[in-house]
């Protein structure tokens, strides 16, 4: 019997508006743990439904030999209002019935046939539901009364409870707060079958055995972890980049060449004519020489073009192997503040939700002075958001002062709500900074990447990393830039990429910083100082 393997060959696929996806896509995945990466709509999700058979390839084909078990991206609506147990959805509940009924004597042949010898079921539950923080729950509650963290974690557990030969997970640590995703990370860890996982965490993406980057040319396999995969891409880029100036100097070699050849040949017809002319070689000798150098002029004229042909193709191939990528690269010395100066300072705050038992914000103290960047750390429900909404002043505190030091501050949320979705980057920047005229607003986004007509595209074409992007170039290039700048998982849906775009922007930002992420790498690329713990 062969080993688990999912074998895709020759695959063709494309979008309902004819995008081409994916071109004879030929790739293996063997039962190990891998990293899948590539831009946002460059289609990782899309292949993992085209594994699980959700969408039919156009042509070619994928075999899967061993079970497979899906994790998507967002939870079903139907299953926040589900009345199915926990044991139900874990599929268990039917053996744990017939196990009940044996202990209490059953001898019914069929509850033995379905709990099938697994005496152990009740300990298999228990191990899987502890591993995400779980074992708490009983097995007969509804998922309907699960919170929002409960209920991702059981998809977790229920996913790893499974006997499948291969694991699929679309971006499993969004929404999951450091708890859970410590949790994950050790799961991930002890699983002895094959993964595949799409995901931008790049602390999850160094406990894989291979990263697989989905580009334009298909799918590229890196063996090693993240960091193995950034380093050999950086070489592999480096590579590419001499060979793109290699082909470029052959350019000009080629042309050097040609010039000199015409130049050399150009001499010898004008010293061919002065002898012509001069009577120093006979007619019959001299269209003898005439001949033969009109010959040579078409010799010298097809050899340069091949010679500029091969060249100008050297050059061609060297810029179609190389990705584009730009750094944003801007000064923001509006948003500086001194070191001394008090910018938040928060004393004995307290807050709760009308008609809840208990408070969600006691007695909090906390004070920001310069351009200092805090990190608010706690688990999911435990009043980080809440925080920023009473600093916001979009909530009223129960008791407590709080005091912000600048009238320049801004938030932004991971689903950019600031920008108008109907509207275009170009509008939103206008609407949300009146005084700018166009010429201004064409200049300030283009230092976001957003050049000429990249401008005028609408927020709700726009992928995650686009919006956030955008938005940062919205606020940040305003006249009156903020001077707190208060972010909500700002790293949520986006690819790899986009998120080295918005580490890069938010680098170059003077002012003070207060992020809420789980995500600990991209807190320590944007320099975060201090952890401020909420709970």
């Amino acid at each position: 019997m062969s080993s688990p393997h999912i074998l895709i060959n020759r695959m063709n696929f494309n979008l309902p508006n004819g995008q081409i996806l994916f071109n004879q896509l030929d790739f293996i995945f063997s039962a190990t743990k891998t990293g899948l990466v590539g831009k946002n709509g460059i289609g990782k999700s899309t292949l993992l439904k085209l594994i699980l058979g959700e969408h039919p390839p156009h042509s070619g084909s994928i075999h899967i030999n061993g079970q497979l078990a899906y994790l998507q991206q967002s939870m079903a609506p139907q299953l926040l209002s589900s009345t199915i147990t926990i044991a139900g959805y874990l599929g268990c509940e039917a053996k744990l019935e017939a196990l009940y009924r044996i202990t209490e004597g059953s001898v019914d042949n069929d509850d033995f046939t379905i709990l099938n010898d697994e005496w152990d079921i009740e300990a298999q539950i228990n191990k899987h539901l502890a591993a995400f923080g779980l074992e708490h729950l009983a097995y007969q509650r509804q998922l309907g009364t699960l919170s929002g963290g409960e209920m991702t974690r059981l998809f977790l557990a229920q996913t790893f409870f499974s006997k499948a030969d291969f694991l699929l997970l679309d971006e499993p640590t969004n929404h999951l707060d450091s708890n859970a995703r410590q949790q994950l990370y050790q799961a991930i860890q002890q699983w002895r079958g094959g993964l595949i996982i799409v995901s931008h965490d790049r602390t999850l993406l160094n406990l894989m055995d291979n990263i697989v980057e989905l580009n334009s040319n298909g799918a590229t396999k890196y063996g090693g972890n993240y960091e193995y995969y950034a380093e050999q891409k950086g070489l592999h880029e480096a590579a590419q980049q001499q060979e793109l100036m290699d082909a470029k100097k052959l350019i000009q070699k080629t042309k050097k060449t040609i010039q000199e050849s015409h130049e050399k040949h150009d001499k010898k017809q004008s010293y061919g004519r002065e002898l012509r002319r001069s009577g120093s070689i006979d007619k019959m000798g001299g269209d003898s020489k005439k001949g033969r150098s009109e010959r040579t002029q078409s010799k010298l004229l097809t050899m340069s073009e091949r010679l500029q042909h091969s060249a100008e193709t050297a050059l061609q191939s060297a810029k179609e192997k190389i990705e584009i990528k730009e750094a944003i690269n801007i000064e923001l010395p509006a948003t500086y503040v001194p070191s001394g100066k008090i910018l938040l300072e928060i004393e004995h705050l307290s807050f709760a939700y009308p008609d809840a038992p208990n408070r969600i914000i006691e007695n909090i103290n906390l004070q920001m002075q310069g351009a200092e960047r805090i990190a608010l750390a706690g688990d999911n429900g435990s009043g980080k958001t809440t925080l920023v909404k009473l600093i916001m002043g979009e909530l009223k505190p129960l008791s407590g002062k709080i005091f912000i030091g600048t009238p320049y501050v801004s938030y932004l949320d991971q689903n950019a709500s600031l920008l108008k979705a109907e509207l275009s980057i170009l509008e939103n920047f206008m609407l949300l900074n009146p005084d700018s005229n166009e010429n201004e607003a064409y200049r300030h986004l283009a230092r976001f990447l957003f050049r000429n007509t990249a401008a005028n595209k609408l927020v709700c074409h726009l992928s995650g990393g686009e919006k956030l992007r955008a938005l940062l170039a919205c606020v940040l290039m305003s006249k009156h830039p903020p001077q707190l700048l208060i972010l909500d998982e700002p790293t949520n849906h986006l690819d790899l990429e986009s998120v080295e775009s918005i580490e890069s922007a938010l680098n170059h930002y003077q002012g003070g910083m207060i992020v809420i992420s789980h995500d600990q790498i991209f807190l320590d690329n944007i320099g975060i100082g201090r952890i401020f713990s909420v709970y």
